[in-house]
Parts: C-alpha cells; structure tokens; sequence
C-alpha cells in the first residue's frame, strides 16, 4: 500500500507529464484520476474492519482513515507511544523503523482497548514511496478479534476435550475392572462391559444434545429405557424436578441408571407385567441443599437382597455417590427395590 489506492502512481504519472509539456492539462487529468482512485478506495474501506494510516520517517502520524474506537481522534502529529499502550506502542514503533531499515513489509500483532474492550488487529507496515522517495511508512491494521476469540474458544474446547477424555478413559478402565473382577465368564464379562459402555454412551448422547452443559434427570432415564426397555416406559412414571445435572454427574447418574434398568428387567418390577418403577427427583425434604434422586420398584415379583456384593450394587451404594460427593441407599423391601441418591446442589446447573 506505498502508493495508497493507486494515487502515488497517479502522482508519478502527472509529475511525467508535467516534465514533458509547459502546458496544464496534465493537471486537471491527474486531479480526475485522483478523486476516482480515492473514491474507489473509500468506498472499500468504509464500514470494513481495516484502517490505513500513514506516519512520516520520524514516525509522527500524518493522516488516518477509517480509524477504529480504540485509536484517539486526535492522532495525527503524535507518536505511536503517545496514543498506544506502551507494550503496543513500541511494537508499532519498532515494526516502522524496520520497515524503514530493510524497506520490507512488516507485520505485528497488537491488542488495543477501548470502550468496546480489548480488540486484536493485525498491522502490516509498508515504506511510503512518493516520486520515488521513501518519505515514511503506511500501517494498515486489520480488526481480526473475532478470529482470534474463535482461536481461544477453539483451545479451551480442546484443553476441556482432552479433560473429558482423561476422565473418561478413568471411568471406563474402573467399569473393566470391576466388571472382570465379578464375572464368572469371559462372555459374562463382556456381556456385562458392552451394557455398561452403551449406557455410557447413552449418557453422552444426552450431553451432547445439549452442547456438553448437562443433561436433564428425565432425559437420562428415557435414553437408558430407549437402549434397553423402551416398550415398558409406559410402566415408568417420572415426577418432581427436572433438572439439569453436571456433566460428571449425569455420566455417573447414567451409570446408576443402567444397573437399575438391567435388574428390573431381569428380576424386578420391569420384569412383570404388573410392575412399575418410580422416579423422583427433588429437593431432600430436611436438606435445601442436597437434591434427591430416587428409584422405587412395585410388583408381584418376590424381591430378595442378594447374598453377595455384585459390581452393580457396588456402583450404585459406593461408585456413584463418591463421583457426585453424596450419599446413597439400596434397600429390597418386599414389594420391590428403592434407591436413593442424595447429591449436593452444587451438581446441578444454575
């Protein structure tokens, strides 16, 4: 941008012009190709996200178009570190005074502040050439903020993306071990490991639809009746609050889910065509501050504790409430199972 818009190269021409005749016409046709090459470039840059500006070798700003909030009104006849923070303001500096020395393009990156909060521009500083002569520089700065609030956006996705994965490879790899250590079989094994890792997966499906801000308690018990028993959610009746859980805690309420689910439909009440499950979730009745979810079974089935401490009960009385910093209950009483997790309401979304 040394000759800015083409009008150096129009003043070149009309100074040719002017060397080889005595008469005047030159100047009115250079006044014309002026005022048509300005217009041109006016009309690019107004209302765009790029100013020019043009400083003299000393590095006093001599003109400026198209300034941004952020660059004081009154510019020209200042120095970059009169009108720029100082960090910016030197960078300029010395970004012309390169430019000056090696007579290359230079470009700098610079932050600048004003009402509209901190803004990025890119800056490319060119030498300013008239008839042949360097006579300072142009700086053109380019608004790239929202390129570079996409960039920072883009690395916290990816700083929480690899968080995430930490933590679920964590969860996946404490599944395979307790899972190995109760199965009797290599299939029983897998058997059980791929149901854990599709309730998982059902739980993502759920944060995910939501942009990974939580998942809804209700929507959780939906997508585990989808994978496993979808033509009994009619004997499934959700009441209370249907709020929206943590990440964290929707992964492990979905993995309570699962285990629930699977064992109703084995040996509780969704096993029966008389039974019914209910789920609540609300606030704990003696505590404001811890929300209750719960799970009661009703029907015909006979309901018996088991003899041992499976995987599954091991998740749901000591895994679960440890990953959502509460508390749970597992009872068999005769009509069927009830459970109970308390968590606290920090697990939950404003």
């Amino acid at each position: 941008m040394s000759d800015l818009c083409g009008i150096g190269a129009a003043f070149n021409a009309m100074a040719a012009q002017q060397a080889d005749s005595e008469k005047g016409p030159a100047l009115a046709e250079f006044r014309a190709e002026a005022v048509a090459h300005w217009s041109r470039c006016e009309a690019a840059l107004i209302g765009s996200r790029v100013t020019v500006a043009a400083s003299d070798m000393d590095g006093r700003y001599t003109w400026i178009f198209n300034a941004p909030g952020e660059l004081p009104g009154d510019l020209v006849g200042r120095f970059d570190h009169e009108v720029l923070a100082s960090g910016a303001g030197e960078k300029l500096a010395a970004a012309k005074q390169a430019a000056l020395k090696s007579g290359q393009p230079q470009e700098v990156e610079l932050e600048l502040t004003g009402d509209r909060g901190p803004r990025w521009y890119n800056v490319t500083v060119r030498p300013h050439n008239e008839r042949g002569q360097v006579i300072g520089t142009v700086a053109s700065f380019v608004d790239v903020t929202e390129s570079k609030v996409e960039e920072e956006h883009l690395r916290i996705v990816l700083k929480e993306l690899a968080h995430r994965s930490k933590n679920l490879l964590s969860v996946i790899q404490g599944i395979a071990r307790q899972t190995a250590e109760n199965a009797s079989s290599t299939a029983e094994f897998l058997s059980r490991f791929n149901g854990r890792i599709f309730s998982l997966s059902r739980a993502h499906d759920v944060l995910t639809d939501a942009d990974w801000r939580g998942a809804r308690v209700f929507d959780l018990v939906q997508s585990q009746m989808a994978l496993y028993a979808e033509n009994r959610l009619t004997s499934v009746v959700m009441e209370g609050e249907n709020r929206f859980l943590r990440p964290n805690a929707a992964q492990y309420v979905g993995l309570a889910l699962h285990e629930l689910t699977t064992n109703a439909l084995k040996y509780g009440a969704l096993s029966r065509d008389d039974g019914m499950v209910v789920v609540r979730f609300e606030r704990n009745p003696v505590t404001p501050t811890i929300y209750r979810f719960s799970w009661n079974e009703t029907s015909s089935a006979e309901t018996r504790e088991p003899r041992g401490r499976s995987f599954g009960m091991l998740m749901l009385t000591e895994v679960v409430p440890t990953a959502v910093s509460g508390a749970a209950l597992l009872e068999f009483p005769p009509e069927g199972i009830r459970y109970e997790l308390d968590m606290p309401k920090a697990q939950l979304l404003p």
